[in-house]
């Protein structure tokens, strides 16, 4: 049991950030390239902080709890990529930045936490 929690509540917590602020930028009308640099930041702001928090709590260096964070994410750009053929590109870059941003802050709250803990 103790085995699937952080996975299962990375994936749970994931599906918040990856409903309202992933899917949301990329379903919205973004007028303007600044518009897109701005929440393309967000996302990345959001994943490292929610990973950094999951890393800080779990302690484990692995990829595979980053990649459970950001995990409905990539599952929504993808369904939303046979919809918007025209937006597959976008919509990598989303994924790209919430899995990277999610991954790396993960990372980096283990090896802050395993450091505090020595």
């Amino acid at each position: 049991m103790k085995k699937y929690f952080w996975p299962v509540t990375a994936f749970i917590t994931g599906i918040l950030p990856g409903f309202f602020l992933v899917f949301n930028f990329i379903f919205s009308d973004v007028i303007s390239l600044y518009e897109r640099i701005l929440s393309l930041l967000v996302v990345v702001v959001a994943y490292l902080v929610l990973g950094a928090a999951f890393g800080l709590a779990s302690r484990d260096i692995r990829l595979a709890g980053g990649i459970w964070l950001s995990l409905p994410a990539l599952f929504l750009a993808f369904i939303y990529s046979f919809k918007e053929v025209n937006s597959a590109a976008i919509n990598l870059l989303y994924s790209a930045a919430a899995l990277g941003s999610s991954v790396i802050g993960f990372h980096l709250g283990a090896k802050l936490s395993r450091r505090l803990k020595q």
